[in-house]
């Protein structure tokens, strides 16, 4: 029980390690990124075929906006970092020229372009494993008590025994 109680504390001690790392990187790049304002471009419709839920599909916008320094920046909501096109079988979440506000890394606009979709994405993903991590790791702590609590009375017992 002791063992078990270790491996699980260690398992949320390395998943609040990750949540942490994911939520402090987020936070560092808001503060030194830039802000624009993107146009929506259009929205493109794929389909996914399975088995079990058939034909279905799903939309992706595309985006464009400025630097600051004057370039001018395409990209596509499934280019965006971790973030997932619109659910299946709804409509776009934007419409064409809708104007939205894109968070952008000057040194590298294109791979770093990041909508509030996004950003809510990569923040609501690390809450979820800080959360699992502060789980495992409380459940862990007690397993390890719990082990050591039969352990310590076990060796009472046969104590008083002799």
């Amino acid at each position: 029980m002791k063992i078990a109680g270790v491996i699980v504390s260690i398992i949320g001690v390395v998943l609040l390690g990750v949540g942490g790392y994911l939520f402090v990187k987020e936070k560092l790049f808001l503060l030194s990124a830039q802000q624009a304002t993107a146009t929506v471009t259009g929205s493109e419709r794929y389909t996914y075929e399975s088995s079990d839920y058939g034909t279905q599909h799903y939309y992706c916008s595309d985006f464009q906006f400025q630097t600051k320094d004057g370039r001018s920046i395409s990209f596509s909501e499934d280019d965006s970092t971790d973030v997932t096109c619109t659910d299946l079988d709804m409509p776009p979440d934007y419409q064409t020229g809708q104007q939205v506000p894109v968070f952008y890394d000057a040194r590298d606009p294109v791979h770093t372009a990041q909508i509030s979709k996004s950003m809510s994405l990569i923040y609501d993903g690390a809450i979820i494993v800080l959360v699992v991590g502060v789980f495992l790791l409380l459940l862990g702590l007690g397993l390890f008590w719990i082990g050591w609590w039969w352990s310590t009375r076990s060796a009472s017992s046969r104590a008083s025994q002799r």
